[in-house]
């Protein structure tokens, strides 16, 4: 598996503190099943501004000592990108990092509760310089909940989606688990990846979303969106899916844990 969305670098956000820390999430995702992990920490203006320089560099140090720790992960760079107006200009620059450091794909986050501005634009202007727009977990957006047809526009528009593995197992509550069952049932959203901030409250475990998505989508469609999908994603490529298929042999984790069927 690839997970494609982790704070896995230690010290310069709100994920991983420490780099003992960060050989355990490492070991912790390896016993899952995870080969390749994307670190993508925080970049937004203000709060956490993570320029590639400073990325690429600590990727290093966390390969050098995962090597020497034995830990059999292979890590790349990234970054998860908050929306804002100049996004073009910050990824020629060498600001803003692309997943893999690749050019092609952004990983882009929008804030949870507060609405967006020009967002159609952004994605516009993204798509004509040849990136692909990949939204982290637009399941948990308030912007998107409030009116799931701003996300299917966004899709349309050729933007991509990424849920979150503690949504579809019920870890951020009723609204983001029945929203993220919606967004899988309707083939919108295309990669599970952790969002992994840390090996206790959100750990890099993959497997067992994986096999609850399958529950709705089909196991063939589910291992792709932690394979296939994710391996184009981190290549600068638009992945091509398997056809969806709804596969409930046995109630539902969403269904097991909100009483639904």
């Amino acid at each position: 598996m690839i997970d494609l969305h982790t704070h896995i670098l230690p010290g310069i956000d709100d994920g991983v503190n420490d780099m003992e820390e960060c050989v355990e999430f490492g070991r912790m995702a390896e016993r899952d099943g995870v080969k390749t992990i994307v670190a993508t920490p925080h970049y937004r203006e203000g709060f956490y501004v993570n320029e590639r320089p400073g990325i690429l560099e600590l990727v290093e140090k966390v390969r050098e000592r995962f090597k020497a720790e034995e830990v059999g992960i292979d890590l790349l760079p990234g970054a998860e990108v908050h929306l804002c107006p100049d996004l073009v200009d910050r990824i020629a620059d060498g600001r803003a990092t692309t997943l893999a450091n690749n050019g092609k794909t952004l990983l882009l986050e929008l804030s949870l509760s507060q609405y967006p501005v020009d967002l159609e634009n952004v994605i516009f202007q993204l798509k004509l310089a040849g990136i692909i727009p990949l939204f982290a977990h637009p399941e948990r957006i308030r912007y998107f909940q409030d009116d799931p047809k701003r996300y299917e526009e966004v899709v349309r528009l050729g933007s991509w989606g990424q849920i979150t593995t503690g949504s579809i197992l019920g870890t951020f509550g009723r609204e983001a688990a029945e929203y993220s069952r919606e967004l899988l049932e309707k083939g919108l959203v295309h990669v599970i990846a952790s969002d992994a901030h840390n090996i206790r409250g959100r750990p890099p475990l993959m497997r067992e979303a994986m096999l609850t998505a399958a529950e709705i989508v089909g196991e063939e469609y589910a291992q792709a969106m932690v394979t296939s999908a994710p391996k184009a994603f981190v290549e600068g490529n638009e992945p091509d899916l398997p056809e969806l298929k709804r596969a409930r042999s046995k109630p539902s984790l969403f269904s097991r844990l909100f009483g639904r069927g």
